[in-house]
């Protein structure tokens, strides 16, 4: 994807939940706000609860324009959640949502979450393992919760099943995790390269 522009479309996944402390949700507002801050524009799973809801909520009060992506079926269950101004689009499904996530956005924070943030995180990789052109994708970790994907990931590396363990690249802060996405930022992203993301906290 062109990221040539200072504005990115950021696609961030995370979770539902809120996550077992406080830092999870200031870590994701701050993420948010940060985004804005930096004129880009939020792509994401179009919820307003736990971390996805923050994230939008700290990225609207900004003055970030929003695209959430969310299927029929989520959304008829989720009506009542309280969502910051936004476009949305309805999709068929999980699979289609992520779709239109990852062809949206021109690069990726990933915040942690469960199993449809694992999905979409290791879809990215794939593609850019493959060779596609899907943009950066930074880890944003809050408590080490990325560190287990990382070591396993490692490990296929030295088993000869992954060619290329940095793909997974990881941030200890927002403001971090967004000067790793920007354009101007590629020699960053290289030095960030090492797995276990101990450049990136330094």
């Amino acid at each position: 994807m062109d990221t040539s522009e200072s504005s990115l479309a950021l696609g961030v996944f995370c979770g539902f939940s809120t996550g077992p402390s406080d830092r999870y949700v200031q870590a994701a507002t701050e993420l948010g706000a940060g985004l804005a801050a930096r004129g880009h524009r939020l792509v994401y799973g179009a919820g307003g609860a736990g971390l996805m809801g923050a994230v939008a909520r700290g990225a609207a009060e900004g003055g970030a324009p929003i695209l959430g992506v969310i299927p029929e079926f989520l959304r008829a269950k989720e009506m009542n959640d309280h969502l910051p101004p936004q476009q949305i689009v309805l999709t068929e499904d999980l699979l289609e949502r992520k779709r239109v996530m990852i062809d949206r956005a021109d690069a990726f924070v990933a915040l942690p979450g469960g199993y449809g943030t694992l999905d979409e995180v290791l879809e990215v990789v794939s593609m850019a393992a493959l060779g596609q052109d899907v943009g950066p994708l930074v880890l944003l970790d809050v408590d080490d919760d990325w560190l287990p994907l990382l070591n396993y990931v490692e490990r296929l590396h030295k088993r000869g099943f992954v060619r290329d363990s940095g793909i997974l690249r990881v941030a200890r802060t927002p403001e971090q995790a967004l000067d790793m996405v920007a354009p101007a930022s590629a020699g960053a992203l290289a030095l960030a390269g090492d797995p276990q993301g101990k450049q990136a906290a330094s």
